[in-house]
């Protein structure tokens, strides 16, 4: 448990709120003539399909001038805002299987490739794939369409996105700052932050799990302090279904602590928007950032359907995370370990399921 003592407002340009970011375009990067060139040449060489786009590495996609510029803004992610937009790629120029070597090409300079799923893909996409008869509660968020609300992917570094195909209206990308939103929660309603220090049981899906487990056998913290740095692990879903699904109780606290945290994200003056277009790479830092996405509507032809590209990247020189944030036991690379729970498959132990209680 965080002692209330040590819970004080977080400094640094990691705090920062939308309405101050959408003041300025220092996020974003635009790509010169030079650096589209130097793509170009390394696609030639490095063009694959998946799985064997996977073994390509920095090496094997040269960049010359922009890989300097790359790791400058691997630092920005680090230890900056958190987040940055790179700009220029003309996306006429390139089918999907290029825009995919090319985003992995890059995503090599800045992190390793993990897996985000069971299947093993390291490459995923965006996209709404639900229909009439679709069950949504079987649906992975990425799946479907809508608005999306503003979470943090699971037990990885750095999240990206490249846009391949806008919707016909709306889909922008939302972003905050969760140090931001941190102190906010401080100054206004400090006692909500023990619950979210103290964290809450997951409920993981069937398809997401091996063994009889349906819950966590610890809590995930939201917020946790550890190795020197504080980070974020926020995703309201799983919690929610651990109260629908598996019977947990949250302590009317802890409750309120989550629908603050929600409340807090959704302020206009501390996200941001981004209306990404088609060829616009985004990386965010996943400790530092909770993203999200706006209603939209898109086209009725399942080929027009918009369309985005993502990686999950570990930095090994970001700081270590604290182990009560890993929800699934995984390999170097993402790939998921005979248990597919953190600690274990078994049920929370006696007197545990009730997150947040007191």
């Amino acid at each position: 448990m965080t002692e209330p003592s040590k819970m004080r407002p977080v400094t640094g340009p990691s705090v920062w709120t939308g309405a101050d970011m959408a003041q300025t375009d220092t996020w974003i990067f635009h790509l010169t003539p030079a650096h589209v060139s130097e793509i170009d040449a390394a696609l030639k060489t490095a063009h694959a399909a998946p799985p064997a786009l996977y073994d390509v590495t920095a090496r094997d996609f040269p960049l010359p001038t922009l890989s300097p510029a790359l790791i400058g803004l691997g630092d920005e992610l680090r230890d900056g805002r958190g987040f940055f937009l790179i700009r220029g790629l003309p996306r006429e120029r390139y089918d999907d299987a290029e825009m995919a070597s090319i985003f992995w090409g890059i995503g090599s300079h800045l992190g390793i490739g993990l897996a985000q799923s069971n299947k093993g893909d390291r490459l995923g996409h965006v996209v709404d794939l639900t229909g009439p008869e679709t069950d949504m509660r079987q649906m992975r968020s990425y799946e479907s369409g809508g608005p999306l609300r503003m979470h943090t992917d699971l037990n990885q570094d750095v999240v990206g996105l490249m846009m391949l195909r806008a919707a016909k209206r709306g889909g922008e990308s939302r972003i905050a700052s969760s140090m931001a939103i941190h102190n906010t929660i401080l100054a206004e309603h400090p006692e909500y932050l023990q619950p979210l220090y103290d964290g809450y049981h997951f409920h993981i899906f069937r398809h997401q799990r091996v063994g009889p487990s349906k819950l966590t056998p610890h809590r995930i913290p939201v917020f946790s302090d550890y190795d020197g740095a504080l980070a974020c692990q926020f995703n309201p879903r799983p919690i929610e279904r651990s109260v629908e699904r598996a019977g947990v109780t949250l302590s009317p606290v802890a409750a309120a602590a989550l629908d603050f945290f929600v409340e807090v994200a959704a302020r206009p003056d501390i996200y941001l928007d981004m209306a990404l277009k088609p060829g616009d790479i985004q990386f965010i830092n996943n400790h530092l950032i909770v993203h999200g996405r706006t209603d939209y509507e898109d086209h009725p032809e399942p080929e027009s359907r918009r369309r985005l590209l993502r990686l999950w990247l570990r930095r090994p020189d970001f700081p270590k995370q604290d182990p009560r944030t890993q929800v699934h036991e995984i390999d170097e690379l993402g790939y998921r370990k005979a248990a597919a729970i953190h600690g274990g498959v078994g049920a929370p132990p006696s007197g545990t399921a009730a997150a947040g209680a007191k």
